[in-house]
């Protein structure tokens, strides 16, 4: 099979299953399809690594040892050692290799003099058992099939680039649990984009939108408007957006933390204010207690996710803009446990 075609389908299959359309993992996978032929001098990793190949050659059969499930694990276990002991990142490139070499051979497996994938057992594996349907290297129609192998590779790598097989799977359902586990994929490490059709469930307004996940709630979201509002999206009673169809798209690279806020009588928005950083959104959910909350007054806009509530000198917050809180309370002195979640978009 020619080095194109090696490449192509290594790329292709480093791309779908590590769900990625990175050009650095994708051209690494592509690379290593090509390792296998180090065996003969002629092929390009011979060239490369002529020592190597000059070795191998005259030691053994083409398409013999290296196109194996033993070279497979050989350099997996390189792959992955090496990975270990420099750092996880590494990882993706250890998966990378080991599936680029794996599938670099097992094309050579359709071609007429097979493999001996066994080794060292020296069976030839064939694919098909019909001789005359098998690929010749150079052939009419092992260059037919690099026009297919094209077309493959681009529809795996626009898939990958639009969130991968998953969320086209999600977007093609529309439903929520699709969503959510998009969202636990990616949400810690991304804004998660959701496209919702459905209603108002206060007066049956017809709901058509981009929102941004802020978080999860119960068997929906809340999650926030262009314009900043904040909404639970969900099919529960208690909510806002009555949800029809909602599909989820992998956003900008963002990072959420959860930080925990003891208070004992201390001014709330001084101790705030560290988490009130610019280009962080951050929101605040917990339950305090005040001494002044008589001059509170909560105004509830109905059709809006309720995130601030008052029951006697009780505040309950629930994902309530950081903005709002040191507005509308910081200046109360308050006792109480808060947890901040905070969303920095990288870049």
């Amino acid at each position: 099979m020619i080095g194109i075609n090696h490449m192509l389908i290594s790329g292709t299959a480093g791309s779908l299953l590590l769900g990625t359309a990175s050009p650095t993992i994708i051209a690494i996978a592509a690379a290593a399809g090509l390792l296998p032929d180090i065996d003969i001098s002629t092929s390009p990793a011979g060239r490369v690594l002529p020592w190597v190949s000059a070795y191998l050659e005259k030691r053994m059969p083409h398409r013999s040892c290296t196109h194996s499930f033993v070279a497979t694990g050989v350099v997996a276990a390189v792959s992955y050692g090496v990975a270990f002991f420099i750092s996880n990142r590494w990882m993706q490139i250890a998966h990378a290799v080991t599936i680029g070499y794996f599938f670099g051979w097992f094309a050579d497996a359709f071609t007429r003099g097979g493999v001996e994938m066994f080794w060292p057992n020296s069976v030839r594996c064939v694919c098909p058992g019909n001789r005359n349907l098998r690929l010749r290297t150079g052939s009419n129609a092992e260059y037919g099939i690099l026009v297919v192998l094209l077309a493959l590779a681009l529809a795996v790598f626009n898939i990958n680039n639009s969130g991968g097989l998953l969320t086209q799977f999600n977007r093609f359902l529309a439903s929520p649990s699709g969503v959510q586990q998009v969202y636990n994929k990616d949400g810690s490490t991304h804004l998660i984009q959701a496209q919702i059709k459905g209603v108002r469930s206060s007066d049956r307004v017809p709901v058509n939108g981009k929102y941004t996940i802020i978080q999860a709630h119960g068997t929906g979201f809340i999650v926030q408007s262009e314009t900043g509002e904040l909404y639970k999206a969900s099919t529960e009673p208690d909510t806002q957006i009555l949800i029809k169809e909602i599909t989820a798209d992998v956003g900008a690279n963002a990072i959420t933390n959860i930080e925990s806020l003891t208070l004992e009588e201390e001014e709330l928005g001084e101790k705030l204010a560290p988490f009130n950083r610019t280009g962080t959104q951050a929101f605040v959910s917990g339950e305090i207690s005040i001494d002044d909350a008589d001059n509170i007054t909560i105004i509830r806009n109905p059709h809006q996710f309720p995130f601030i509530s008052k029951t006697q000198n009780t505040i309950k917050l629930e994902v309530a803009p950081i903005n709002y809180v040191i507005q509308k309370i910081g200046e109360q002195f308050a006792t109480g446990q808060l947890s901040i979640r905070s969303i920095t978009k990288n870049g």
